[in-house]
């Protein structure tokens, strides 16, 4: 009998420890959520790589929009919501919000990665690696490959796009040739960074065996035998390279 007494007062101060636990826990959720925001974190994920924009100008951004959390209730306050405010900005390519304890909301931005500058009648822009058109801010970065002229916004983002990723992704043409100028779409010239001779491609038209024919050209025998004093390598021909002076 006494045994059968000591495990029921166990079982029922099990039981109550167990609702004062849950109670507990339900009170405090109640309370942290019904709490405010106290703290924004914000974090530009690849800030040394790219300079397009900063923690203060998403902060500034949030508030001018009206979703900067600060203050707001944790219980209301919609991360989605500010995920697809930051999404419409020029700059920004992901975002992501949470919620963390005691208040604090956190927010991760990844910049766009532009691929391309783009200098043409039509204006000036960037087309980044979703093969959509950027701004450009502060001064248009030389490190790109550059294409100037007769260019249009379409243009640039399918065929010339195309053409700039395959010179990215070559071995021996990714730092020689930055700028490329588009007279027509049948004459494309590039300059190249380390020789003075302009290469006239013509049209884009088979681009990887032209570009081959000038590249082994140049490593199987003018690196060899020296550069002759030309002007412009011409490509347009078949099976030929013709140097003008």
């Amino acid at each position: 009998m006494k045994i059968m007494v000591k495990k029921v007062l166990v079982l029922t101060a099990a039981a109550v420890c167990c609702i004062a636990v849950l109670v507990g826990g339900v009170w405090c959720s109640a309370q942290c959520d019904s709490s405010p925001c106290t703290e924004v974190c914000i974090m530009v994920n690849d800030s040394l790589q790219r300079h397009f924009v900063d923690a203060m100008e998403i902060e500034g951004y949030l508030k001018s929009n009206g979703y900067y959390p600060l203050g707001d209730s944790m219980r209301v306050l919609d991360c989605h919501s500010i995920e697809q405010c930051l999404l419409k900005h020029d700059m920004v390519r992901k975002a992501e919000c949470y919620k963390s304890p005691f208040g604090k909301v956190n927010i991760t931005v990844q910049q766009r990665i532009p691929v391309m500058g783009v200098v043409s009648n039509n204006g000036c822009y960037y087309v980044d690696s979703e093969r959509r058109v950027m701004p450009i801010k502060g001064q248009l970065d030389n490190t790109l490959p550059i294409l100037r002229g007769a260019v249009s916004e379409r243009a640039a983002r399918e065929e010339y796009y195309d053409f700039v990723q395959w010179l990215r992704a070559d071995d021996y043409w990714s730092n020689r040739i930055k700028d490329i100028h588009v007279h027509n779409p049948k004459y494309l010239v590039l300059n190249q960074t380390d020789l003075t001779a302009k290469i006239i491609l013509g049209a884009l038209d088979g681009y990887e065996g032209k570009l081959e024919k000038l590249r082994v050209l140049y490593t199987k025998g003018l690196d060899e035998m020296g550069y002759p004093d030309y002007s412009e390598y011409d490509l347009r021909f078949d099976k030929q390279v013709i140097g003008r002076k």
